[in-house]
């Protein structure tokens, strides 16, 4: 897990956009590299083995929404961890946890009260309030943050890993 660059005393999953002429297999190696330090050279996970992919509508009018592709790059802990510099290592702290923990700790990023400005005000998941309120920001995050724990709840399901 690394630690959210506005609240870093919150942990959450590495996550990113898919830049021009990349596959979402591509962009999670590379957000992951970017923000957890990960290999750049790791073969990137095809469609087939993404976890899930979700539809977001945005806030404004006019503007186009996105899709999100969640997927798994998996790499041996030695491997990062003789990786001393990365991008944002100065912004982030990365560290290996259990899936209980990374549990408790998503759970965590959404709810605190401290956090709450974190949400990006531009994009929202289908069926959130999408106007700018305290209430709105904070179902906006919760939606996130929720699917980081679909997300973590799907790849624990697959791998028989106990919550």
């Amino acid at each position: 897990m690394i630690t959210s660059r506005k609240h870093p005393h919150l942990w959450i999953l590495p996550k990113g956009g898919i830049e021009a002429g990349e596959s979402s297999g591509q962009a999670a190696v590379r957000e992951a590299w970017e923000e957890a330090g990960t290999p750049p050279s790791l073969p990137p996970p095809s469609d087939d083995v993404r976890i899930m992919m979700l539809a977001l509508e945005s806030a404004k009018k006019g503007k186009r929404g996105a899709v999100w592709h969640i997927q798994v790059v998996e790499v041996e802990e030695r491997v990062v961890d003789a990786i001393l510099d990365w991008p944002e290592k100065h912004e982030r702290r990365r560290e290996w946890v259990y899936p209980a923990e990374a549990l408790a700790r998503i759970q965590r990023w959404y709810t605190d009260e401290q956090a709450r400005e974190e949400v990006d005000e531009d994009t929202t998941v289908a069926d959130a309030p999408t106007s700018n309120s305290g209430g709105d920001r904070q179902a906006k995050k919760e939606a996130k943050g929720g699917a980081m724990e679909m997300a973590l709840r799907t790849f624990a399901e697959r791998r028989e890993l106990s919550l």
